[in-house]
């Protein structure tokens, strides 16, 4: 149950083979009385059903999430352990689902019980491959819509003055890339957000993973106070980006048209707390 193990037919929810096999266990496992066990047989049964609901929980959680451990695993394991805490409720309230059938007039309720185990497990294994074929064409959509430019001169020119506002670990590597940098864009009109594309063959900045510390920032027309900030992926350059300082979920797009000129803008660096520390000429003359 990690997160970054290749999908199998077997871990992939929306996977056939996945929503054929889901349904024949969990519709086979109804099928199974448990007041005709033996003890053992009956703890068996829990351990095994406990098992297959944990399995198949993390198969269908999103496998990339990941806090402190992948989120699949964890909610895999939280629902292993509730399925086999509950397990002699469940064999209750199934014992009362056959004894209502069988008053209904059903002659075989077991196997009206599993048929319809199986028919809700088939029916949420459907949407689940419905949902991942929309994701997967929204994706490949937005892929296919996407296109490349070289680097816009005001991009270019605002990127280098956070990178050499000061100096910071990693910003030669990262002025070097921005040299060869190219522009991801999927429409013309402007947006606060650009998309760089980096040679695969570039040398690469340490940190790999970062919101460079660097930030530039500046008021919109309206008085609302603005930054600009550099993010960095995988130790290459991946976007930069216009905010508003303070968070909120109120959109930037429209109090802009385009971005700020970089003798325009404050620049501001980490400080040892987090805060924002101004920088100086000093600073700036040693970059």
């Amino acid at each position: 149950m990690t997160a970054f193990q290749p999908k199998t037919s077997l871990t992939d929810p929306a996977s056939p083979v996945f929503g054929t096999v889901s349904t024949a266990v969990i519709g086979a496992l109804a099928l199974v009385d448990p007041a005709k066990l033996t003890e053992v047989q009956r703890r068996t049964l829990h351990a095994a059903a406990a098992a297959l609901t944990g399995l198949y929980t993390a198969a269908t959680v999103d496998q990339n999430r990941t806090v402190l451990v992948p989120l699949n695993a964890v909610a895999g394991l939280a629902a292993a352990a509730a399925a086999l805490r509950f397990a002699n409720a469940g064999d209750e309230l199934e014992s009362r689902m056959v004894r209502w059938l069988i008053s209904a007039g059903v002659t075989r309720p077991r196997l009206c019980l599993a048929a319809g185990s199986a028919a809700l497990t088939f029916a949420m294994f459907l949407a689940d491959r419905a949902a991942a074929r929309k994701e997967k064409y929204e994706a490949a959509s937005l892929d296919e819509l996407a296109q490349v430019r070289p680097l816009t001169p005001a991009v270019r020119e605002l990127a280098r003055a956070i990178l050499t506002a000061a100096v910071v670990p990693g910003a030669d590597a990262l002025l070097a890339q921005l040299e060869k940098a190219e522009e991801v864009y999927w429409d013309e009109d402007f947006v606060p957000t650009a998309q760089f594309k980096i040679p695969d063959d570039v040398p690469r900045a340490v940190p790999h993973n970062q919101i460079f510390p660097v930030t530039a920032r500046y008021e919109a027309e309206t008085g609302l106070p603005l930054k600009v900030m550099l993010q960095i992926y995988d130790g290459k350059l991946e976007h930069l980006a216009i905010e508003l300082v303070a968070e909120t979920e109120e959109p930037v797009e429209h109090l802009l048209d385009g971005w700020p000129n970089p003798d325009e803008v404050r620049y501001v660096i980490d400080g040892p707390d987090g805060a924002p520390l101004p920088i100086g000429p000093t600073t700036q003359a040693q970059a």
